[in-house]
């Protein structure tokens, strides 16, 4: 059998990847051995820490999305107060913060393979902070609406855009080669753990009404974030030179992903599991209120989805084995299984033990994928290939949650939860049944 691009780049035994020449320097980052703890077995999946530059990283990204999950639940929270749970108004919201990742995230692939990717995120973390200052003192003043809420989280999104290809560009380049695994299982895990931290903040502010104290809050974390990722010492970018504009290196990035099997697949697998599985949460405020009885349980169901995805991000850490796409369709198989028993369970208790499932199979296959293929492009199209993966990843989820929005509304919550999973799980036993001939080991 044909060798998939992550073999060749990892070797015949993925535990000895870091005595391979190739994984030597990354971006001048050196591929040595960490000692103590993170040198051991056990510490596999935290050895990308031993490097000062994924260590600001790191932090930066925990107090930045710590921020913004205070913030996005504050506006979700403020969207239910100003236009009453209408789901179809919960759907905008969604459709308004992530719509920029699917029009504009390739042209921000495109910057982070010209420009100064630290530069990059820098000035997004800005932008983030003059927007979350305005949106605090439109709300405090009692001034925001619900199509200027839709507005501000618009400009939020475009900067999460410009951030995104970057930010996972800047983690590759942070570690040498061998422990690229762990940071970007870490980086995962980070963003799952501040949805549990986020939350829990979070829950007493909604409670309280005070939105505008989650949006100070976003404001104040993305401040020091900027001020950590200013300290990172990394290599800057030499770009390759190539010919034609913006369109003409998005298509040379398709075509790479295409010519590095299974990376390809790997985005579709994304893309289904975003538009059909993770849209879902749209319609979680509705479903605490007229399912579960109380919207207030919604703070809860976030909980236990972050606590299932943190866990579920580190646990690919752990994992000696190579990431595979059969690996990944179990994962989603069990998603779908997950999504399908939640969609009738009545009882508060379930309803979180199987958000903590769906969290950790949701995040554990994302982060199977994106280290499948961070491993496999090439590092002068890495930030083109990754904003795909941002486009297939969070792109896709303003369209799933306009059409579970829309749905639910005129059909229910409990049927339109059920249909989710039921197109998961197929997408998943498709992959599963056609693995082997099309996708590789």
């Amino acid at each position: 059998m044909v060798k998939t691009h992550v073999e060749e780049s990892l070797g015949a035994n993925p535990g000895n990847a870091a005595l391979n020449p190739a994984d030597s320097v990354a971006m001048g980052v050196p591929a040595t051995r960490a000692s103590g703890f993170l040198g051991s077995a056990r510490g596999r999946a935290f050895r990308a820490l031993a490097h000062r530059p994924y260590r600001l990283l790191f932090v930066a990204f925990l107090v930045n999305q710590t921020g913004f999950w205070i913030s996005h639940l504050g506006m979700q929270g403020l969207m239910v107060e100003l236009a009453h749970n209408d789901p179809l108004w919960l759907g905008m919201l969604f459709f308004a913060l992530f719509i920029p990742a699917f029009a504009l995230a390739p042209v921000a692939g495109v910057a982070a393979d010209r420009f100064d990717r630290k530069r990059i995120m820098l000035t997004s973390y800005g932008f983030v902070a003059v927007c979350s200052a305005a949106l605090a003192a439109l709300t405090a003043s009692g001034w925001i609406t619900p199509p200027g809420l839709l507005a501000l989280a618009l400009l939020f999104g475009t900067s999460f855009a410009f951030a995104g290809p970057a930010s996972f560009a800047l983690a590759a380049n942070a570690v040498p080669a061998s422990d690229l695994p762990s940071a970007v299982s870490l980086q995962s895990a980070a963003n799952n753990l501040t949805r549990v931290v986020g939350p829990v903040v979070a829950a007493p502010i909604l409670a309280a009404g005070r939105f505008e104290w989650a949006f100070g809050g976003f404001t104040v974390a993305a401040m020091l974030a900027s001020l950590l990722i200013a300290r990172m010492a990394v290599a800057r970018l030499e770009p390759e030179p190539e010919d034609g504009g913006i369109l003409a290196r998005l298509a040379t990035a398709f075509r790479h992903a295409r010519e590095r099997r299974p990376a390809l697949s790997a985005l579709s697998m994304v893309a289904t599991l975003s538009l059909f599985g993770v849209s879902h949460m749209v319609i979680m405020p509705v479903y605490a209120e007229q399912v579960l009885g109380d919207v207030e349980y919604f703070a809860w169901i976030v909980v236990a989805t972050g606590a299932g995805a943190m866990l579920g991000a580190l646990s690919i850490g752990f994992r000696e084995a190579r990431p595979s796409m059969r690996g990944a369709a179990l994962l989603m198989l069990g998603y779908g299984a997950s999504l399908a028993i939640f969609s009738i369970t009545r009882t508060l208790a379930v309803a979180l033990v199987l958000q903590f499932a769906i969290g950790w199979t949701y995040f554990a296959v994302m982060t199977s994928l994106q280290t499948l293929i961070q491993q496999i492009v090439a590092e002068a199209k890495r930030g083109r290939v990754m904003s795909l993966f941002q486009v297939a990843w969070a792109g896709l989820v303003p369209w799933g949650g306009l059409a579970i929005g829309a749905t639910a509304g005129a059909i229910g919550v409990t049927e339109t939860l059920g249909i989710a999973a039921g197109i998961c799980a197929a997408y998943a036993m498709g992959v599963l049944i056609f693995a082997g001939v099309e996708h590789g080991p």
